[in-house]
């Protein structure tokens, strides 16, 4: 292996793998979320990346992201159009037509919900590991 081919890598299917602040069964039914960067695959990364393929088959979505807040930042990236999305930011909501991002500072409470439409949604979130540094906070609370 050459000195820098481990930072290529394939992403996986999260599968069955918990998020913390998200019903897994419930997010399932839109579609699989793949992992495409965390620190399992590259030990360096300081970012978790997914990638949530959606169809929504009965409009609105369902709920499946409680509110919830991290200590650093986050971007949900909608790159393509068709989708059509609830984000809450502290006591605002706001409904969003994709193709847009969302910003996400440290500490903020959000949550997002799909309501209509097909497409990817991209999660970036800032952090070493994902569901262990989110499963601390969670018990810290």
């Amino acid at each position: 292996m050459s000195n820098y081919e481990k930072y290529i890598v394939k992403p996986f299917d999260w599968a069955k793998r918990p998020l913390i602040h998200h019903d897994r069964e419930t997010m399932d039914t839109l579609g699989p979320l793949m992992a495409f960067l965390n620190t399992d695959m590259v030990s360096e990364a300081n970012l978790n990346i997914f990638v949530h393929h959606i169809d929504v088959k009965n409009p609105p979505g369902p709920d499946y992201v409680e509110i919830h807040a991290h200590e650093v930042s986050q971007a949900y990236v909608f790159p393509l159009p068709g989708i059509t999305f609830e984000v809450t930011l502290g006591e605002e909501v706001h409904r969003v037509e994709s193709p847009a991002t969302v910003f996400i500072p440290p500490r903020l409470k959000h949550t997002v919900k799909i309501i209509e439409g097909s497409g990817i949604e991209v999660s970036i979130v800032r952090n070493e590991k994902y569901e262990e540094s989110l499963a601390e906070e969670a018990a810290e609370q």
